[in-house]
């Protein structure tokens, strides 16, 4: 693998640039001292605002007008996170090698070729004027903090002065990119896994069985041609496609504790600092909400207006195909080339092909192009929903000003990627659940491989949006409830292969529907719940297999309560043991295979419940002995099981030790309702996907609104409000933020206006 240390004259170059940085100590700054940095003259504004905040540096900007409130939000946006959104825009537009020098080649030639621009031109035309005003004003915001600190090294955030890029203007085209990027399909991280498997002489089998397990029970597979052989692969069912996940709920005024409607939940992502999502609340006249948004997306993705909440989780949508287009001829292809500017490096220039299918995505080399012995391997494109035309900024924009459920979808009929499950809750008791996303008009039954024939394409002549897609509302039992696993209701079209297992949905449900009224205190002890009934199941069918019950390995297991605590012997001696025991069953080929899979358990299970009782007992047997090594060496799930909070900037050698921030140990699994997402746990390893974030909504009260993320609200890393969040996360004692004028005022207690050029 390429290292830094191999580029002539790199090495010392970086050694040179960050050596000063690496010496000196990260200057400290309270809250009061970042926030003396907003600028709060010459803003480009038509009359004055109000931006308070609070002590975790959470803002909540007044305006008159909806124009000033865009403004104030580019304002907060660029002052909390503006090394974040200069890296989102390098990336979004492939150009990272600007930055990261020869390294970045590869991601910005794959990046290049996906394209993430390709319908920017066309999402700018097709604003509304209320739209493109506000994307106006959010990055006139945005510039407004730029020029304060463009000549002004020292005031640059501390990542670009040691790269040693300057801030610059963003655009309205730079922003529409950006949340491109933030709209990449699920599916496209599956891809580079499965693509190099269909080279397997068994694959069409795999492919079959695949479909057919993943995500929840078995379905049937219209259309598909049983294989040779397919039952044998029953043990890799569910293989691909859980990395990922969120759990959103929302109990109506029935069963909603005092009489009224609720809604909670908390998105699954990789931990990383800052984190991926900022929170701020917004008032001018016509709109008022306060919620969670993305670094450079003027919009509230997770929140709270005076009439309704809304959350969700992904959809594992898929919103993209891949068509083998081996012979198309060459001449019907468009191509271009693309010039990488390169640090430390002569710019390259790339080749890239696009065609009716979209672009040729086998010449990225992400998913292998450029590799030798690709040549003469099926050539595939690549269509996507996000290179056609949809305005999810003013879908979400138009949501939050909505006051039922008929209008909340209505609004969201125009959002096209990456889609989500949509959970909603209003002041009137009411709730429900939606999908929101743009899909091809498929037809309902799974594909017969991931590559599809060229002919498929007529498939996309036609697209279903929100308004043809499942929904229900106010359901019998009082509760909806998401975990990004298959909808109940089937549609008349494919929506995806890859949903997550049942496990953490059923787990909500089983709670919601056992207790009496749904409070405050459930929602919360949900978003914590580390208990995993399908461990305890596949647990109870490995006892069996242990040649002596009055082991310790066999008390360990069977005293065990099915909660992964970060005490627990029980679940580091249970995941430990299905490590080996999968090894000693398949060989250290197969376990190659199985770790693509977040949680392999489904794996086991159908090994556990195909072969012969012999070969699980000679299995267990070997699996044994090396699984009690590492209870004795650890002792607990813990010690095994961390989280690690790092900079990006962490993964580079020598400066990277400046920014890691913390590692701790972790509660939670793969499918627990706190999700830590892990692969086999062979010995030490860190969580790839965990819960960092969480809010609840009581709708009986304007002010009930609570958030907590893992993290802090603030890029700087030095800041106060770095990372000040993490007690809060670990103890589920969210922060309050209200709506209301009179609570707002109490709450926020740092309050700066801004006024335009002409005010004194």
């Amino acid at each position: 693998m390429l290292k830094i240390g191999d580029l002539p004259g790199v090495g010392a170059l970086l050694g040179r640039l960050l050596w000063g940085h690496i010496s000196t100590p990260r200057c400290r700054l309270t809250v009061q001292q970042r926030l003396s940095e907003v600028p709060l003259t010459g803003a480009p504004l038509r009359a004055p605002i109000t931006i308070r905040w609070d002590e975790h540096m959470i803002p909540f900007i007044e305006a008159e007008s909806e124009a000033d409130l865009a403004v104030g939000l580019g304002i907060v946006h660029a002052h909390l996170r503006l090394a974040q959104m200069e890296f989102m825009r390098v990336a979004s537009q492939g150009r990272l090698s600007e930055w990261l020098g020869p390294l970045a080649r590869g991601a910005d030639h794959t990046l290049r070729v996906l394209n993430l621009g390709a319908c920017t031109d066309d999402n700018l035309a097709a604003l509304p004027d209320s739209a493109r005003q506000w994307m106006d004003g959010f990055a006139a915001g945005i510039n407004h903090v730029v020029d304060g600190v463009q000549g002004q090294r020292r005031q640059w955030p501390e990542e670009m002065q040691i790269l040693g890029v300057s801030p610059s203007h963003f655009s309205v085209s730079d922003l529409l990119t950006l949340c491109r990027l933030n709209s990449a399909d699920f599916t496209w991280g599956l891809w580079p896994k499965l693509l190099p498997m269909r080279e397997r002489s068994d694959w069409k089998a795999l492919w079959r069985q695949l479909m057919r397990y993943s995500g929840g029970p078995p379905v049937p597979i219209d259309g598909l041609v049983s294989e040779p052989g397919g039952d044998s692969l029953a043990w890799l069912s569910g293989l691909f496609g859980k990395p990922g996940g969120s759990n959103a709920v929302a109990v109506d005024a029935r069963r909603g504790a005092g009489g009224t409607a609720k809604l909670s939940g908390d998105p699954h992502l990789p931990m990383v600092l800052p984190g991926f999502w900022l929170l701020a609340g917004l008032r001018c006249p016509g709109f008022n909400a306060v919620g969670y948004m993305l670094p450079g997306v003027p919009a509230v993705m997770v929140g709270r207006s005076p009439h309704i909440a809304w959350g969700g989780t992904s959809l594992h949508a898929a919103s993209s195909d891949l068509f083998d287009v081996s012979a198309v001829p060459e001449s019907s292809l468009t191509v271009r080339r693309e010039t990488l500017k390169t640090r430390w490096g002569k710019p390259v220039s790339v080749t890239v092909r696009d065609s009716e299918w979209g672009p040729i995505l086998s010449d990225a080399p992400l998913f292998g192009g450029g590799k030798a012995g690709t040549e003469s391997r099926p050539r595939f494109a690549m269509k996507w929903m996000g290179h056609q035309a949809s305005d999810e900024i003013s879908a979400l924009l138009a949501a939050a000003r909505t006051r039922n459920f008929s209008d909340f979808q209505q609004a969201l009929s125009d959002f096209g990627v990456a889609g989500q499950n949509m959970v909603y809750a209003d002041v009137d008791g009411n709730i429900g659940q939606l999908i929101a996303a743009k899909l091809p008009r498929r037809p309902a039954r799974r594909p017969a491989d991931v590559v599809l024939p060229a002919t498929d394409l007529s498939y996309w002549q036609q697209s279903v949006n929100t308004l043809g897609l499942p929904c229900e509302v106010n359901p019998p039992e009082g509760f909806v409830a998401s975990a990004n696993n298959r909808p109940r209701q089937e549609a008349e079209v494919y929506i995806s292969g890859f949903f997550s297992p049942d496990d953490r949905v059923e787990r909500l449900r089983k709670r919601l529907a056992e207790e009496g009224p749904v409070d405050h205190a459930l929602l919360k002890a949900l978003q914590c719940d580390i208990h995993s009934d399908t461990a305890l199941a596949l647990r109870d069918k490995l006892l069996p297999l242990i040649p002596d019950a009055r082991s310790r390995g066999y008390r360990c297991l069977a005293d065990w309560d099915g909660d992964y605590s970060v005490d627990s012997e029980g679940a580091l001696l249970f995941e430990s043991l299905l490590y080996h025991f999968a090894l000693a069953l398949r060989g250290g080929d197969n376990i190659e295979v199985y770790t693509a899979n977040w949680d392999p358990r489904s794996l086991i299970v159908a090994d556990v419940m195909s072969l012969p009782d012999e070969a699980l007992r000679k299995a267990m047997r070997k699996a044994l002995p090396p699984a009690r090594r590492m209870l004795d060496s650890y002792r607990r799930w813990g010690s095994v099981h961390r989280l690690r909070a790092n900079h990006p900037l962490a993964a580079l050698p020598v400066l990277g030790r400046r920014w890691r921030f913390a590692e701790m140990p972790v509660a939670g699994a793969n499918e627990t309702l706190m999700k830590s997402a892990h692969g086999f746990a062979v010995g030490k390893h860190y969580v790839g996907m965990s819960s960092t974030a969480r809010y609840l909504f009581d709708l009986g009260d304007e002010d009930s609104s609570w958030f907590v993320m893992l993290g802090g609200q603030d890029g700087h890393p030095g800041s106060a409000a770095f990372f000040d969040q993490q007690a809060a996360w670990h103890s589920n004692t969210p922060i309050q933020l209200p709506l209301s004028d009179e609570r707002v005022k109490a709450h926020f207690s740092f309050s700066w206006t801004l006024h335009p050029p002409e005010s004194h």
